[in-house]
């Protein structure tokens, strides 16, 4: 079996190699999964550099990867062989990145027919991520707003879609004058430009100077210290990634100035919001049922993954560079076999 492996942290272009490894055999309880695909999240990247959440860094020598969509083809001793030939994407299991992966049975999920390879492979991080976020934590009901940064990232063209089917309101800031139409014609109800620098004010007037209830943040930064000192009494901004961090050295580039009296008198709340601690927290069974529901979304065609563009794997390094480009309008996925 090959498998694509870590042995150092450092750039994704020197240090992730093919490596000959002996073929895997399940264990009691267990599947294994013949992968098809598995995408590249700049996430994925961080983890290479060891940049990524300390709990997520892998023991080394390792294969990277998040998630992805493969064939059940062989079973461990008390599964079903009824699985045998089952294409799943995978619950948190990490080390996508290789022809075959141990999964436990009940984290392989069944993938409805009308959904795609494509979209099967990046239906666990970025789908899910919008839902809890929206559906679970925030628990916006129709009518409410959600203030939202990187409207125009996946994340927050996924959360887009979850607004118009659940029937909550959305403000979207971006970063680009240009995003502004593509986003009102992807139905986010206010949009505003950060380009601006009169989107503080602009904010407020959108909110009807009463404050943000329910934000989620991406960016970080000096954008995420606006939300956080816009928060109304007892909002509640979740902070999910720090854009403005991307590919920095400076430590001032990865911090977060709050005003601390916007944020005691209004007994507001920023926390930091991250996809796994959240599928822990939920357990295998809540968390399952959360990506089988999902995925029965896609087949209904209510919620679309970004476009996809497959790199066979001698262009991984181009995958890479590709999942942190500005101008990259599909995810990078790696073809691990063809079904």
């Amino acid at each position: 079996m090959k498998a694509l492996i870590i042995e150092r942290n450092g750039e994704p272009s020197g240090v992730v190699h093919w490596r000959d490894l002996p073929e895997p055999t399940p264990g009691p309880g267990e599947v294994r999964v013949k992968m098809l695909l598995a995408p590249v999240h700049p996430s994925d990247l961080h983890v290479i550099r060891g940049r990524f959440a300390r709990q997520r860094q892998p023991v080394l020598p390792a294969s990277p990867g998040s998630e992805g969509v493969g064939v059940i083809d062989a079973v461990g001793s008390d599964v079903s062989r009824t699985r045998v030939g089952e294409r799943v994407v995978l619950l948190d299991v990490p080390g996508t990145w290789r022809e075959q992966v141990i999964s436990p049975a009940d984290r392989a999920i069944p993938v409805p027919a009308a959904v795609s390879d494509e979209d099967a492979a990046q239906a666990l991080i970025n789908p899910t991520t919008a839902w809890a976020m929206t559906m679970s934590e925030h628990q916006l009901e129709r009518g409410d707003w959600l203030v939202q940064s990187a409207a125009g990232s996946t994340v927050g063209r996924l959360v887009l879609q979850i607004a118009k089917a659940q029937g909550f309101r959305t403000i979207n800031l971006v970063r680009r004058e240009e995003q502004v139409a593509e986003i009102q014609a992807l139905g986010g109800d206010v949009v505003l430009c950060t380009a601006d620098e009169r989107w503080p004010e602009q904010l407020k007037t959108a909110t009807g100077d009463k404050g943000i209830v329910s934000a989620i943040d991406c960016v970080a930064g000096q954008t995420g210290a606006t939300l956080a000192r816009q928060l109304a009494t007892n909002g509640r901004m979740l902070v999910y990634g720090a854009l403005s961090s991307h590919r920095q050295t400076d430590p001032a580039a990865f911090e977060m100035p709050i005003f601390a009296p916007a944020l005691i008198y209004s007994a507001a709340e920023v926390r930091g919001w991250l996809i796994f601690s959240w599928l822990a927290r939920k357990g295998v069974s809540e968390a399952s049922q959360t990506l089988r529901s999902l995925l029965d979304r896609m087949a209904e065609g209510t919620l679309k993954p970004p476009a996809a563009q497959r790199y066979s794997l001698d262009r991984a390094h181009e995958a890479f560079v590709a999942a942190e480009s500005a101008a990259h309008d599909a995810k990078p996925l790696l073809v691990f076999a063809q079904r």
